[in-house]
């Protein structure tokens, strides 16, 4: 027989998401979260956010907007220290795209190029000690990049999951190899570095202190966090509506978005943020619009219960935006929603306005002044 779980336990197997500060040097994660963990009670005063939501929702890339938006961007240091990611992120997009090529039995339009292939899958380490890419490398890339073949199994992406910045890594291959490059905002938005541990960053809007938290959305690095931010003013979760034809990386028998509806019922309903503003973020909207249109994915293939028509991307939207909204069982509580596209600064720039707006009339109707 199984017992049913309360809200509070499945969260705490299946914790969210926090925030981060990009800085040079990362202390080990378990001295960083020790540190946070003690100053959490005595920082109520501020407007303290905690995001979550499960991997690669987007959280990561929203951080890094509030610094870009809020805390004049990245130094010249910082942007540099994301230079060895941003070539590992460039190698491995072609290694995955190889397998990907393995998987949908497409051939490299030119045999001279599989000598390259074979280079990319044998490499562990594309730059060297100063961090520049190193030759053969960037050669097997080139090569492999003007391959027709290649070109096909990348069109063909989203049948294998290929991750969301390959094309854009792809397409700045040459200015990103050069022995000068340093990364811009956009690399480092586009840069995918898995978060360990608990990373915090702070930025002041309009005199208002805003503190966040992250913490790793894969399974393994959901630990139980929430007794720790019972404080916070609001909770904003990141989902992707592109998610909803993947599986897990760590079970490939769990759907990504019905993944993402767990968590975010165990979050919404979980006694520690009952008092906190749920802000919803649907996330990586410019690739579900692409998805439902081109793709031949279609919603219904992964949710029977969408009765919408095929290819009408306002009406998938909808449909996932609901299936959130009904995960809330707590009737005094309001979800915020908001369709996202966290790589583009303007759009989230608007959006987060309208959420800090969002809090305070949240906060201001518990007051019984609304």
């Amino acid at each position: 027989m199984t017992t049913r779980r309360s809200p509070e336990e499945e969260t705490q197997n299946a914790v969210p998401l926090v925030l981060h500060k990009v800085s040079n040097v990362y202390p080990p994660a378990g001295v960083k979260t020790q540190r946070i963990q003690q100053n959490v009670a005595s920082r109520c005063a501020d407007q303290e956010s905690d995001l979550t939501g499960a991997a690669e929702g987007g959280k990561s890339t929203l951080v890094k907007q509030m610094k870009i938006i809020h805390n004049d961007g990245f130094s010249y240091d910082e942007l540099l220290s994301f230079k060895p990611a941003v070539l590992d992120n460039l190698l491995g997009s072609m290694k995955y795209v190889l397998t990907g090529m393995g998987l949908l039995r497409i051939n490299l339009e030119n045999p001279k190029n599989r000598q390259h292939a074979q280079v990319i899958l044998t490499c562990t380490c594309c730059f060297d000690k100063r961090h520049n890419m190193i030759s053969p490398v960037y050669s097997a890339l080139r090569a492999l990049w003007q391959d027709r073949g290649v070109r096909n199994a990348v069109s063909r992406g989203y049948e294998y999951e290929l991750n969301d910045s390959a094309i854009y890594y792809f397409e700045n291959m040459d200015r990103i190899c050069k022995l000068d490059f340093v990364p811009n905002s956009k690399d480092v938005l586009r840069v995918r570095v898995r978060t360990t541990g608990v990373l915090e960053t702070c930025f002041k809007i309009e005199n208002v202190v805003i503190r966040m938290f992250d913490v790793g959305g894969q399974r393994s690095e959901r630990k139980k966090w929430i007794s720790c931010f019972d404080c916070v003013k609001a909770v904003l979760f990141v989902a992707a509506l592109s998610a909803y034809d993947m599986c897990l990386y760590e079970d490939p028998d769990v759907n990504r978005l019905r993944e993402s509806l767990n968590l975010f019922k165990g979050i919404c309903n979980n006694r520690f943020f009952r008092e906190a503003a749920m802000i919803l973020f649907l996330n990586k909207l410019d690739l579900f619009k692409d998805k439902i249109r081109y793709s031949g994915r279609h919603l219904r293939l992964f949710f029977e219960e969408f009765r919408g028509k095929d290819k009408d991307v306002k009406s998938a939207a909808m449909f996932i935006q609901q299936q959130f909204i009904d995960q809330n069982i707590v009737s005094s509580k309001v979800i915020y929603p908001h369709f996202t596209t966290a790589t583009d600064t303007s759009n989230i720039q608007v959006v987060f306005q309208v959420v800090m707006d969002s809090i305070l009339r949240d906060n201001l109707r518990k007051a019984s002044i609304l």
